[in-house]
């Protein structure tokens, strides 16, 4: 029997109206089909640490776009990343660009809906 993966929209989820732009140190990578997922802790004022969750590209777009598992994007690396926020406004976000800490800048995610959001520059 094959397992079967469920796949959603990208507007069933997430507002193409919301864009987050968000700092804080990577925690995990999950290099999973059907799409990667970022985790960040991010420290807000007074210090308190608030826990995102990004989509992006699966894997193998990932690769095409230049990545190299276990190193374009690690734990503990600080970095900010451009996205969308779930439509339910929890600390979800699909992701478009990573930056990282010396400037350079990765795709990391398709552009939200049918690709007319641009990314900033």
């Amino acid at each position: 029997m094959t397992p079967l993966l469920a796949h959603h929209s990208f507007l069933a989820e997430y507002d193409p109206d919301k864009q987050v732009t968000i700092t804080g140190v990577v925690t995990e990578v999950d290099w999973r089909n059907p799409h990667t997922h970022f985790y960040l802790d991010v420290t807000r004022a007074g210090g308190t640490i608030e826990k995102w969750k990004f989509e992006g590209f699966p894997p193998n777009m990932l690769l095409r776009n230049g990545w190299k598992k276990d190193e374009t994007l690690q734990a503990g690396m600080k970095v900010t990343i451009f996205g969308w926020q779930a439509r339910d406004g929890s600390n979800l976000a699909h992701s478009r660009q990573i930056t990282f800490e010396d400037g350079h800048k990765i795709v990391s995610g398709p552009p939200a809906g049918n690709g007319g959001a641009r990314v900033p520059q």
